[in-house]
């Protein structure tokens, strides 16, 4: 297809999927591409989703839902959407994994339409969708069961009526966004600011609409529905440990120093700007900012502040992460033995530089009030600081962009109480940063070149990575599977947490005469099993065999592990 045909799209008061369904169906292609290179055929479990799979599977065997103790949230939509696709083509991880799949399909078109909403042009707007589609944390989760896509889906789908509601002042849509509101509050309670993203509304407008009475009433309603969905989960299904554990993390809110959130913030902002430099890239093109003089100021105020308070310019795939040197998903971290070494200066220059830039970038995002001629903006450039944050939040307020912003800053303080600091739990506001990126009036036409090579790499980082670390779940099972089946009991083998935590922990009627699910490897004991499925050799273990495969290239590997047996005492 063309990509003229992409600029004969509706205009932004017609946009809808009627009118830009050639755009979807291209991120339906890539999703289909995407699901086939990856392998996701594979029947394993991958990073959490086993604790969600036991809830879909207790549903079908029972018809309760019912959640387990290893889980932090209430996944009730979750087990529900996983449960209706497994009634149809089966239960197994194969089917729960298409069904995330479809839902980001869903997240990625809402932030299409939230972009064209924002007066994106249609080829702005389709790079922005990628932008977030082939980032390699998104694939991954995308490949799983794990909450964190559908919350992503069904918060895009409120903050698109928001957004909406917000440019063309009709209050159905505030309703709308509640009811999708109360439907990422089902997958993940953190949902509970969405609706904080409608407040603009409240505040007085030209147009007269909607009525502040409306907005007050449809507002009040989403969060009465929240306390009662709320009510209703705790009442069918007691709290578990790990939401007791976020629970007693408030306590040490205060007992953290300024200086210490502001470092860990400069870390992970940097990380969700990096993960939406190819946006970025774009909008310093079509917002013309390359030669502006304060790019260089704030990316060197950037800089000076990262050395002053951090010590360095983080990298942005730093260890913990989903994304990181050492691959896409941490599969490799999650089982015994040591992790391949990580000999990358020099690719972790370009990386503090891209992510130095990136964020950069993003705060440019916000700094260029809507409706600047480029000789006002230049002009302004070296405007004093406040005057320039007055003027910039006077505009924001009066703009369709404002849900995303005050969304953006009520999610960090939320992340930042409950130190939810990994960036799987802050892969929600990566569609947002690229929304305040891309959206708003823009003085290019053309999408560099730049971008879509950026783009394109990280699609390739998505899928390679993605499909190596399915290939490595996999080859835990057939190791595991290969000791199973030559008599060794599944009590006795430590396939890794994510084997451990299905096939022992949530099913716990697997383990040997005398044990609990306290007894269970990686999960709630350090025990050493008498087999261990490792990624190197250890002490204390003879090495049986070894589990390779050559049908994939994996990145950056190994591609083997080894079935050790405990040796017995002299």
């Amino acid at each position: 297809m063309s990509l003229v045909s992409l600029e004969s799209a509706a205009p932004v008061s017609d946009v809808s999927i009627r009118t830009e369904w050639r755009v979807m169906l291209i991120l339906a292609l890539w999703y289909v591409a995407a699901a086939i290179a990856v392998g996701v055929h594979r029947d394993i479990p991958v990073i959490d989703d086993w604790t969600y799979a036991w809830s879909v599977e207790r549903l079908l065997h029972d018809g309760r839902i019912e959640v387990l103790d290893w889980s932090a949230v209430y996944p009730f939509a979750h087990s529900l959407w996983g449960a209706a696709w497994s009634l149809v083509f089966g239960f197994s991880f194969v089917t729960l994994r298409l069904s995330t799949l479809a839902l980001s399909l869903l997240a990625t078109c809402a932030l299409y339409l939230i972009l064209r909403e924002l007066d994106a042009r249609p080829r702005v707007a389709l790079l922005g969708a990628l932008t977030v589609a082939a980032n390699p944390v998104v694939l991954l989760l995308s490949s799983s069961f794990m909450t964190d896509v559908p919350f992503v889906a069904a918060t895009l789908m409120a903050l698109l009526c928001y957004t909406r509601a917000m440019r063309r002042g009709q209050i159905h849509l505030v309703w709308w966004g509640g009811a999708w509101a109360c439907v990422a509050l089902l997958d993940r309670q953190l949902a509970i600011v969405t609706p904080l993203a409608a407040l603009p509304l409240l505040m007085p407008r030209s147009s007269g609409e909607p009525k502040r009475s409306a907005v007050l009433l449809a507002l009040g309603a989403t969060w009465a529905a929240m306390l009662v969905c709320s009510l209703v989960m705790m009442s069918l299904v007691k709290p578990t440990g790990e939401m007791m554990k976020l629970v007693d993390r408030l306590q040490y809110v205060l007992t953290i120093s300024v200086g210490r959130y502001l470092t860990t913030n400069l870390y992970i902002l940097s990380t969700m700007a990096f993960y939406a430099l190819p946006a970025l890239l774009a909008m310093a093109t079509v917002r013309r900012l390359w030669r502006r003089p304060a790019l260089f100021v704030v990316t060197l105020s950037l800089a000076a502040i990262m050395l002053v308070f951090a010590g360095e310019i983080p990298v942005p795939l730093r260890p913990g992460n989903t994304w990181t040197l050492v691959g896409v998903g941490g599969s490799r971290g999650l089982v015994n033995g040591q992790l391949p070494p990580t000999e990358g200066t020099t690719i972790e220059i370009v990386l503090r530089g891209a992510a130095l830039l990136a964020f950069g970038l993003a705060l440019m995002a916000l700094s260029w009030p809507e409706g600047q001629s480029a000789r006002d903006r230049t002009a302004s450039a070296w405007r004093p600081v406040f005057r320039r944050l007055l003027d910039t939040a006077n505009t924001l307020s009066m703009t369709p962009r404002i849900p995303l912003v005050i969304y953006l800053i009520a999610y960090l303080l939320v992340a930042n109480v409950l130190w939810m600091y990994n960036d799987r739990y802050l892969i929600v506001l990566l569609p947002v940063v690229v929304a305040l990126a891309l959206g708003g009036r823009q003085l290019g036409t053309e999408v560099p070149r730049l971008a879509w090579i950026a783009v394109a790499i990280f699609a390739t980082v998505a899928v390679v990575g993605t499909r190596d670390a399915l290939r490595f779940n996999q080859g835990l099972r057939d190791g595991w599977q290969a000791l199973v089946d030559s008599g060794v009991q599944p009590s006795d083998i430590d396939a890794g947490y994510a084997w451990n935590g299905w096939w022992l922990y949530a099913h716990p009627e697997n383990l040997a005469k005398g044990m609990t699910v306290q007894d269970v490897p990686w999960i709630t004991t350090e025990r050493r099993s008498t087999y261990i499925l490792s990624t190197s050799a250890l002490a204390g273990y003879d090495v049986v065999r070894e589990v390779v495969w050559t049908d994939d290239a994996p990145w950056p590997g190994p591609d083997r592990l080894f079935v050790l047996k405990r040796q017995l005492p002299h």
